[in-house]
């Protein structure tokens, strides 16, 4: 359990960011917004990235920023960790070779090293040179780096957008299931991916805070994604359906193969599991 304090406001861009809540965070927190509500930018002022908002954050009573007493931590004392959309692995090494740093900013609390290959499926990555790699291979393995580098807190900003579905439902059963000695935050987009990893909830609107707590409370704020689909084959070795879908589901994609979702964390929690 770790506890976070945010009493943060500023103008960021055309529109007014206020984000004021005491998080007890275990796990993986959800952070879900439309396009433009805030989500990124309050994460970089987490990290010590972005120094655009006033305001007060305290991480387990230690302050890493106040701005009415002048105090502003560098992002390279804060300890937290942050996996971007774009990779950004150090190119003039391998994956071992990112890896391999991580671990010694991380000293003795990271996770062992054999459980991170396996549950980010890099085995077969791991003495290609980072510039070689797709951007799904990057993903996984900045992924991978930042859960070496055993961080205070670790943020994930849309962490799973360039992966292909198979590796997507592989990762998320890794996060889900894991016993990570940090919390997470998780930013996405999708609803889906939202209500099977996260609990609790952060829901952002146009700048601001509109819900907070457990998922299974505030899930019902989320947006409902209706439509139709036709099944037009089923793998049952593998669990797996081929739909057609109409153009009201626009998360998916028509003929996507689509595998069977693990149970929601949240609902794990309903069940006592």
């Amino acid at each position: 359990m770790m506890d976070l304090k945010l009493d943060l406001h500023g103008k960021l861009g055309q529109f007014e960011l206020t984000a004021k809540c005491d998080l007890h965070m275990r796990g993986i927190t959800g952070l879900f917004g439309p396009s433009g509500a805030g989500k990124t930018s309050l994460l970089r002022a987490i990290a010590g990235l972005d120094n655009q908002l006033k305001g007060r954050i305290e991480l387990d009573d230690v302050v890493l920023q106040d701005t009415d007493a002048g105090i502003m931590m560098p992002a390279e004392q804060r300890r937290i960790g942050m996996v971007f959309q774009d990779s950004r692995l150090f190119p003039h090494l391998t994956v071992r070779g990112n890896l391999e740093i991580a671990k010694r900013w991380a000293k003795d609390r990271h996770i062992p090293l054999q459980k991170v290959i396996e549950g980010c499926d890099i085995r077969d990555l791991l003495d290609k040179p980072a510039p070689s790699l797709s951007a799904g291979q990057r993903q996984r393995v900045a992924i991978a780096r930042a859960l070496m580098a055993a961080p205070k807190i670790l943020l994930l900003d849309e962490p799973l957008a360039a992966l292909d579905f198979n590796s997507r439902q592989h990762l998320m059963s890794f996060l889900n299931d894991s016993a990570t000695p940090f919390p997470m935050i998780y930013i996405s987009h999708s609803v889906s991916e939202t209500l099977s990893l996260c609990d609790p909830l952060i829901l952002m609107k146009q700048g601001g805070i509109d819900a907070i707590g457990p998922t299974a409370e505030v899930a019902h704020k989320l947006p409902k994604r209706r439509g139709h689909a036709r099944v037009t084959s089923y793998d049952a070795e593998n669990g797996q359906l081929v739909l057609e879908l109409d153009e009201h589901a626009p998360e998916l994609e028509a003929g996507q193969t689509i595998g069977l979702v693990t149970e929601p964390r949240w609902l794990k929690s309903q069940n006592g599991g």
